[in-house]
């Protein structure tokens, strides 16, 4: 069983990750994969239909590109085209590869659809949100992790990292907590029509995982807080998500009812990007 990751909010509230387990990558990244294959096959598709609607373009331009790199008369090696052909596909894939994961993580905060479905994502080994350097690193080595003999250094890693997570310094954590099950079922139910604090998709935008983390945490026990410990927690962690979202900070008497209402819009944002 791999061992818990604590970090501490600057808001002061403690946050715990699990690191995800290597199967349930390799289903994520199947997933993913799987995905991505199908695009490059519908662009593949696409590519052939434009190729065969400019076919004498094509023609003329590949006679001319033959003449300059044949100045001898000779005509090109099939095999030798086959080749280049092959190369040019790597580099495709290889791209589409990259665009993929790498736009996915960004937008959707450490997540790909096959992520998502497992229910894990990337997150800096800081325990801060991933941000667009560690992305870019991260998804730049995916290129040589891919390759089957490197398949083994996440099982020799205790944390199960691939060399891209190491040099980006980042780590997949598992996303679900089911002792906050019962918070999100709550709140997700709960309709928008009944929210006292509306929040728009840029606001909650320019929250981070952990600041969501940390919120689910404080109203998961909630029921357990003394009323001096909820004041607190509530003091200190309400200021800096107003600051962040650019609002103004609500009474003191309805900031538990803002949170709530928070984390309600968040989860219908999440599920809004999911569909």
């Amino acid at each position: 069983m791999s061992v818990p990751l604590k970090y501490e909010t600057p808001e002061n509230v403690q946050i715990e990750y699990r690191p995800a387990g290597i199967g349930t990558r390799f289903i994520a990244w199947f997933v993913d994969v799987i995905i991505l294959n199908f695009a490059m096959f519908l662009l593949f598709i696409v590519l052939l239909i434009i190729g065969a609607l400019f076919e004498g373009l094509f023609r003329d331009t590949i006679r001319s590109i033959d003449k300059l790199v044949n100045e001898d008369g000779k005509k090109t090696d099939p095999e030798m085209v086959g080749a280049y052909l092959i190369g040019i596909g790597f580099v495709i894939w290889a791209f589409g590869s990259f665009f993929y994961f790498g736009l996915s993580e960004l937008l959707w905060r450490g997540q790909t659809v096959g992520k998502r479905m497992c229910e894990i994502r990337v997150v800096k080994a800081d325990g801060f949100a991933l941000d667009a350097v560690g992305i870019f690193i991260r998804n730049i080595f995916r290129v040589i992790d891919h390759l089957p003999i490197l398949w083994v250094v996440p099982a020799l890693s205790n944390r199960g990292l691939r060399f891209g997570d190491m040099v980006a310094g980042t780590i997949v954590v598992t996303d679900a907590s089911e002792d906050l099950a019962e918070v999100r079922d709550e709140l997700s139910s709960r309709p928008a029509s009944e929210a006292r604090f509306r929040f728009d998709h840029a606001k909650l935008a320019r929250l981070s995982h952990q600041d969501v983390d940390a919120v689910e945490r404080i109203l998961d026990r909630w029921n357990t807080l003394s009323t001096d410990q909820r004041f607190d927690l509530l003091f200190r962690i309400v200021g800096p998500l107003c600051k962040k979202m650019q609002i103004d900070e609500p009474p003191e008497s309805e900031r538990a009812e803002f949170l709530q209402d928070l984390l309600a819009a968040e989860y219908r944002r999440q599920d809004r990007h999911l569909r």
